[in-house]
């Protein structure tokens, strides 16, 4: 029923011959909502409407505000840079002293990676909870941190950290004006990430207008 109002609402636009409306939807349903979209909005639809995910919408801020997108990491270059974070650390690390080189830890703190991006958790907040608690939990927060920051420093040499382009799509969406020329509908969204909430709450805040459809 969510789908049917938001895909009517968008039809209707089109109709009426609203420009730069972008329906909001994740990855995995993007090909099926396009075919819908088509479908209600007739043959004039592309004109008027367009279907992104998050990941989409990063190349389409990229393309029109002639932002360069740049080079990510692919899974086994992510490895290699935490590889190197690791190595590069050896010295200062005693609670992980005796994981620091194996694949598995490897894995595991690109996942850690993963979730503090997700959650916008910096180095500097984990340092801040090292610092907050004490024994072995500390060492260890203490010691993520610095791997954490020792990563990112790498990337920043390099290809970036895929888990950073919604981060990067919040600063062009700030230093450009994508937002405030296109109207935005959100659909079959099951939660959003803190990164995701960000990028939500500027385009409430700059957009003409957004229409979020949530279960609830």
């Amino acid at each position: 029923a969510n789908t049917d109002a938001i895909m009517e609402m968008v039809a209707l636009d089109i109709r009426q011959k609203k420009p730069n409306r972008i329906l909001m939807v994740p990855e995995l349903v993007s090909h099926t909502t396009e075919r819908t979209l088509a479908r209600v909005g007739g043959d004039s639809a592309s004109l008027y409407a367009e279907v992104l995910s998050f990941t989409r919408l990063v190349r389409r801020v990229a393309e029109q505000e002639h932002f360069p997108l740049e080079e990510c990491l692919d899974k086994g270059g992510r490895v290699v840079a935490m590889a190197a974070a690791t190595r590069m650390l050896h010295s200062k690390l005693k609670a992980y002293a005796s994981v620091e080189t194996r694949p598995e830890f490897l894995t595991d703190m690109l996942d850690a990676v993963d979730e503090f991006k997700r959650c916008t958790i910096t180095s500097d907040d984990l340092m801040a909870a090292s610092k907050q608690t004490e024994g072995s939990l500390a060492q260890k927060l203490e010691e993520l941190a610095l791997i954490y920051e020792t990563y990112n420093a790498i990337c920043t040499r390099g290809k970036k950290d895929p888990r950073d382009q919604m981060t990067w799509l919040l600063e062009q969406l700030e230093a450009g004006s994508f937002a405030q020329k296109h109207t935005f509908y959100f659909d079959a969204f099951p939660d959003f990430s803190r990164q995701h909430m960000d990028i939500v709450h500027h385009l409430i805040c700059n957009a003409p207008e957004v229409v979020i459809s949530l279960n609830c």
